[in-house]
């Protein structure tokens, strides 16, 4: 079977590393013949096994698919000038027809048993997105299937765009129950051909590459973040504000460490000096291996204002660490509330009130670490997940 997946691009990031990790996979029994194509390039390129064959966009379509921060990082003059006037021109012309035109200077592609268009599209924004239309409109395949990485009513998928987005796709995956039934209830003529995919842990690489360094000396209780540094919906502009919350408490025996880089990273230093925390919380920045971080720490918080099924939390689950985190859509799909983790609700103070409690009362960390000892994660249930959604036939869909 030859499967085609298009990416956006292969940045450091949660949906990134989901699709290495199935793509990891899947090459393990030689199964199935897969290519990638990914509109930009990333750090996480060298991670997709070599038996994979990866294209790339062209000039254009790569500087759309990378963050305008990395453009600006990499100081290429004349690319910074290109993704000015990609970003203007999508402005006036649209999104549709802006890709249209760049996917149209792609070469052809081979014909496919299934393509997959792994990234959903960015609602409201003008890029992080096309990969749905790339799928439908540049590919022949027998079966084309598109992914769902998100709490579609909280990322305020729009009906009428996203209808014609996902109408013609002969199967639509969602990561997690909870997101199939979100995606549902705005689209309930979808429900037959929708289906659920959670996402691929590699448990023994992550526990693996959990030792390669250790990243701090253990003289405080240390909390870890991982995640791209955006604030619109991880949030972490509130970490400085808990940080300073504890300290005016006299709360201080603890380091807390955010891994990752982004858009808000220099925004978020700024706010932690003006509340003068610095020396409580510091900006690691992005970590190709963060497992050592995740390991070491004695508590993983997640701030985010919605999520899908976070990969983030399945690899702090793996590596034994206890989680505090906000309650997405899907968290009773991967957290026991006050067993191996806690759930909060998204406000500040709840956040605060339960990262406080743990911090003047540390039995309650090694409890919950002692309940993640015995967690089972594997990828069998993904597996067969994504054996049953491609071997279906067209029209043929089971009950889920």
């Amino acid at each position: 079977m030859k499967i085609l997946f298009v990416a956006q691009n292969l940045q450091m990031g949660g949906i990134q590393k989901a699709l290495v990790n199935l793509i990891k996979e899947l090459q393990i029994d030689n199964k199935y013949e897969i290519d990638v194509f990914s509109f930009g390039d990333g750090i996480l390129m060298k991670e997709i096994p070599g038996k994979v064959t990866v294209r790339i966009g062209t000039l254009l379509l790569r500087l759309t698919a990378t963050p305008f921060s990395i453009v600006i990082k990499n100081r290429n003059f004349l690319h910074i000038i290109l993704r000015i006037l990609c970003m203007i021109l999508v402005r006036i012309i649209g999104s549709e027809m802006f890709y249209n035109i760049l996917f149209k200077r792609q070469k052809e592609f081979d014909n496919y048993d299934i393509a997959i268009s792994y990234f959903n599209d960015v609602q409201k924004g003008y890029f992080n997105r096309g990969t749905n239309q790339f799928v439908m409109e540049f590919i022949n395949a027998k079966r084309k299937i598109a992914w769902i990485h998100t709490d579609p009513k909280k990322a305020e998928f729009e009906y009428s765009s996203s209808h014609n987005s996902y109408k013609n796709f002969d199967k639509i995956v969602c990561v997690s129950k909870a997101c199939r039934s979100k995606f549902i209830e705005i689209f309930p003529e979808f429900s037959k051909k929708t289906y659920v995919v959670y996402n691929f842990l590699p448990k023994e690489e992550i526990m693996e590459r959990s030792n390669e360094y250790t990243p701090f000396e253990k003289d405080k209780i240390n909390i870890v973040s991982v995640g791209r540094m955006e604030n619109s919906t991880k949030r972490y502009n509130i970490i400085p504000e808990i940080c300073k919350m504890l300290k005016d408490d006299l709360i201080t025996n603890f380091k807390w460490r955010i891994i990752g880089d982004g858009p808000d990273f220099e925004l978020n230093k700024q706010i932690a000096s003006k509340l003068d925390v610095l020396d409580l919380v510091e900006f690691v920045g992005e970590k190709v291996n963060p497992y050592p971080y995740i390991k070491e720490s004695d508590i993983f918080i997640l701030t985010s204002a919605y999520e899908g099924y976070p990969m983030v939390i399945g690899e702090a689950l793996i590596l034994q660490t206890p989680v505090v985190t906000t309650s997405y859509a899907a968290v009773s799909e991967q957290i026991i509330n006050n067993h191996n983790g806690i759930i909060t609700d998204m406000a500040i103070e709840n956040i605060f009130v339960a990262i406080k409690k743990l911090l003047k009362k540390p039995k309650m960390i090694e409890n919950l670490k002692n309940n993640n000892k015995r967690n089972t994660i594997n990828n069998s249930i993904s597996l067969k997940q994504f054996s049953e959604v491609i071997s279906l036939e067209d029209g043929d869909y089971k009950k889920r």
